[in-house]
């Protein structure tokens, strides 16, 4: 049993595998708010800008 905790914190710190995915996701993924997806303002095009 220790010898499968090694491995496990093992892989944990080498980034192999993870313990707790949905923190991960959540650091690698941040939630995009609509409001946040706008494109440049100095751009022609605006019709994509979302207000």
């Amino acid at each position: 049993m220790l010898r499968f905790l090694s491995i496990v914190f093992y892989l944990e710190r080498t980034n192999k595998l993870s313990l707790l995915p949905d923190k991960d996701l959540v650091d690698l993924c941040p939630p995009i708010e609509p409001y946040q997806v706008t494109k440049n303002p100095k751009s022609k095009s605006d019709h994509y800008q979302v207000k």
